[in-house]
């Protein structure tokens, strides 16, 4: 039974590829999981459809992390960190006349306990877990339904990456609408996923540090 099942959906059809990209995300909407299980049942199913698909995982790109690795995420995570923080989104708060709204995280402000805890749920489930649904597994479904088209990849992934940050209002959304088109160029220009995962993990750790503080507001000056 699990033989016949692997070999439908390792057949070249697009409605497998939608449907097996459209379950996973659909999880992140149902009530029965919430942070940070939500992206450790997504994580698990991205594993099971990939190894199903392929028979391994190597699509998900989990390779050898190398020395000019860890220089291409520095450099990354350094751009990446300067330029949103500087310029894009005091950009879109000054465009919609509104910053993103942070205030989920408030009670992180000087809550040491919760800022540890919601710091190493965060590694496993934004870092690790979005990088590899958003990019790893996302482009790889796209790239079965919709061909070679990585411009139109980091699009789509980016847009739904966006979606769930909804509750961020307007400029929260957007401004995770951008960091998804940068977090899609990083993967497809090196195609490592470690990259992405340590590069994101730096970005939600300043983000997190800066809650604990109570210094969100810096985001939208």
């Amino acid at each position: 039974m699990s033989n016949t099942f692997s070999a439908v959906l390792q057949r070249p059809n697009k409605g497998i590829a939608l449907l097996l990209l459209l379950v996973p995300f659909s999880v992140m909407y149902l009530p029965l999981f919430k942070f940070p299980y939500t992206f450790c049942t997504i994580s698990a199913l991205v594993f099971l459809f990939t190894w199903l698909q392929d028979g391994h995982i190597h699509v998900l790109q989990l390779k050898k992390f190398t020395a000019n690795d860890l220089l291409v995420t520095l450099l990354a995570y350094v751009v990446l960190e300067g330029s949103m923080d500087f310029l894009v989104q005091p950009a879109i708060t000054k465009l919609l006349h509104e910053p993103a709204d942070y205030s989920s995280f408030a009670m992180l402000k000087g809550n040491t306990k919760a800022y540890v805890k919601w710091l190493c749920l965060m590694w496993l489930s934004a870092a690790f877990g979005e990088e590899l649904f958003f990019r790893s597994y996302c482009i790889a479904q796209l790239q079965r339904l919709i061909g070679n088209r990585p411009l139109l990849h980091i699009f789509i992934s980016a847009t739904l990456f966006a979606a769930p940050h909804i509750y961020q209002g307007i400029a929260g959304a957007i401004t995770t609408f951008v960091f998804g088109l940068a977090f899609g160029f990083i993967y497809v220009r090196w195609k490592n996923s470690w990259i992405n995962i340590l590069v994101h993990g730096l970005i939600d750790t300043v983000f997190l540090t800066l809650s604990y503080f109570g210094l969100t507001h810096f985001y939208g000056t």
